[in-house]
C-alpha cells in the first residue's frame, strides 16, 4: 500500500528488560502485550513486537501521537503488578511523523517504510545513549526544536513517578474525574488528589494540547 498522508510511527523497547524477564518471566510479557493491544487497537498497523521487547505501531492519527506515547509509559509503570522501582517495567518510544510510502496490506508495521518509519527508527536508536524516554521527530525542523525540549520535560517528569502516581496521571489523561478515579482504584477522591499533588500532571496535559494543536497546524 502506498500513501501520502501522514502518519505517526511508534517504534520502543522495554528499558532493563533482560532483569524484568528474568525476574518475572511471562507476567513482563503479558503486560507488553496487554497494553500495546489497548494503544494500538485502532491503529492501522497495530503493535507487532519483534526481537522479544522490541515494538513497533503506526497510527493514522499523529496528532494523538505523543498521549500515545505518554500513556504507553503510565500504563507500562502502573500496571506491572511489582512495586519494586528498581525493577519496574518502563519504555523508550520513538515516534516518527510523515508519509508512509509502503505498508504491507496485512498490516505488519515492521514491514513498512518511509518518511514516518525513518524518522522513527533512528531516534530509537539513539535515545539509548542519551537517556531519552519519549522522543517525537517531525519532518519540520522549527517544530523539533520546542518538541524535543518538551519531551524532555515528559521524561524528567514521568522518570520521577511511583506506580501510584504513574496510574492517577494515567487515568486523568484517559479523561477520569479524581472521584471516578478513586472509584476505579478502591480509594477515596482525596487520596487520588494526595497521589496528583506534585506530579505536574496539568503541564503533561498543556503539552500534549499544545502538540496536537502545532500538527493540525503543520497538516493545515
Amino acid at each position: 500500500m502506498t500513501e501520502r498522508r501522514v502518519y505517526a510511527v511508534l517504534t520502543g523497547d522495554l528499558v532493563r528488560s533482560r532483569e524484568i524477564k528474568n525476574a518475572y518471566g511471562e507476567e513482563c510479557m503479558r503486560r507488553l502485550k496487554e497494553t500495546l493491544a489497548e494503544i494500538g487497537k485502532d491503529y492501522v498497523a497495530p503493535f507487532s513486537i519483534f526481537r522479544g521487547d522490541s515494538f513497533q505501531g503506526v497510527s493514522s492519527n499523529p496528532g494523538e501521537a505523543l498521549k500515545d506515547a505518554v500513556l504507553l509509559r503510565l500504563k507500562f509503570i502502573a500496571g506491572f503488578d511489582r512495586d519494586n522501582s528498581a525493577l519496574r517495567l518502563d519504555a523508550r518510544i520513538a515516534v516518527g511523523i510523515g508519509t508512509v510510502r509502503y505498508l504491507p496490506g496485512d498490516g505488519l508495521a515492521g514491514e513498512g517504510d518511509g518518511e514516518a518509519f525513518r524518522l522513527s527508527g533512528l531516534e530509537l536508536d539513539a535515545m539509548k545513549k542519551a537517556g531519552r524516554g519519549i522522543i517525537v521527530t517531525t519532518p519540520w525542523e522549527d517544530f523539533n526544536t520546542t518538541l524535543s525540549i518538551f519531551c524532555d520535560v515528559l521524561d524528567r517528569m514521568i522518570d520521577g513517578y511511583t506506580k501510584r502516581q504513574a496510574e492517577a496521571v494515567m487515568l486523568t489523561l484517559e479523561g477520569l474525574t479524581q472521584k471516578e478515579i478513586g472509584d476505579r482504584i478502591g480509594t477515596s477522591q482525596s487520596a487520588v488528589s494526595y497521589r496528583l499533588r506534585g506530579t505536574g500532571y496539568d503541564t503533561i496535559q498543556k503539552i500534549i494540547e499544545w502538540y496536537r494543536l502545532q500538527i493540525r497546524e503543520q497538516l493545515d
